[in-house]
């Protein structure tokens, strides 16, 4: 009787994963507790305002009171402070029931989001009050990954030509004849930065002429040659780093697989995700079946039919 071969697996990246994982996790539901805070002064501003949809309509609430009980769980009685410090109070059921709705998102948990918004009150019986500050609640921060300078980012790439660009060093002698690399009669060197439609993005020109150190020599290109591969791989690059980070903080999920076509030799349908770029199966080969030339020594990739 044939037995298949045992699978493998990392234990390494299996531990890591689990741990992003939970951080992740961990970051939403901390996300969650400080919109909850933000939703519990809504909640108070339209209740005392009769939800008049005029941002400037006045309401007279300044803290609200937050109830923590014996099992760590947060709740409310509807009490409020106006500016003067007078005590008042939500009385109706339904609308305490809407509040309600947001201060169970609170808890022992996520008491580091929520309690550094409030003024501690003081104990009664098997209870803890606070006095959520209002103002400050509804200020709500914005995301990491919606920062603004974060969307500046989003607008330039945005902007900028199609990628994925490419980084071409061109070697000059000195009669303007194009040599390799390294040629000792080369005195000058251009890296040229182009994108997916042929134009010119950038351009590093380095002349070498008079120079005859050969280690300072070498530096300086390989520094030019670092920097055009530096540009010509930003676009990927801050796209990448872009998507990883929604994926971080809880946002769009950036190893979602997303159908791109199929390819040309075998009709294999090719996937792509923001973490990967290179269109593969998907289960993530990318070696094609199809061809029979495709051997071990020489594989073919995956070629997206257009």
């Amino acid at each position: 009787m044939t037995h298949p071969a045992p699978y493998t697996f990392d234990p390494s990246n299996l531990t890591q994963a689990v741990d992003e994982a939970r951080d992740r996790v961990h970051r939403a539901e901390a996300r969650m507790a400080r919109v909850a805070c933000t939703l519990i002064a809504v909640s108070v501003r339209d209740i005392l305002t009769d939800y008049d949809p005029d941002p400037a309509a006045p309401f007279d609430a300044q803290t609200f009171r937050l109830t923590v009980n014996q099992h760590q769980r947060v709740s409310t009685d509807g009490t409020y402070w106006t500016a003067s410090g007078e005590e008042r109070r939500i009385t109706d059921h339904l609308d305490l029931c809407g509040v309600a709705e947001w201060t169970t998102e609170l808890d022992h948990s996520n008491r580091a989001v929520w309690e550094p918004l409030c003024q501690y009150e003081g104990k009664e019986g098997d209870s803890t009050h606070y006095r959520l500050d209002l103002a400050q609640a509804a200020r709500l921060p914005a995301e990491v990954n919606q920062s603004a300078r974060l969307v500046e980012i989003r607008d330039r790439l945005a902007a900028a030509t199609r990628a994925p660009w490419y980084a071409e060093e061109i070697v000059y002698t000195r009669g303007g004849g194009i040599v390799s690399s390294g040629d000792p009669d080369a005195v000058h060197t251009d890296f040229l930065v182009t994108d997916a439609d042929d134009c010119r993005v950038a351009e590093i020109a380095l002349s070498l002429d008079g120079l005859d150190d050969t280690a300072t020599t070498a530096e300086a290109i390989a520094a030019s040659r670092a920097n055009a591969e530096l540009i010509a791989w930003a676009p990927q690059d801050l796209r990448f780093l872009m998507a990883y980070l929604d994926h971080a903080c809880g946002g769009e999920d950036a190893e979602a697989m997303h159908l791109r076509g199929y390819c040309a030799r075998c009709g294999t349908a090719l996937y792509t995700s923001a973490m990967s770029e290179t269109p593969a199966a998907w289960d993530g080969n990318t070696r094609c079946k199809g061809s029979p030339i495709t051997s071990n020594v020489f594989p073919l990739h995956h070629y997206l039919r257009h």
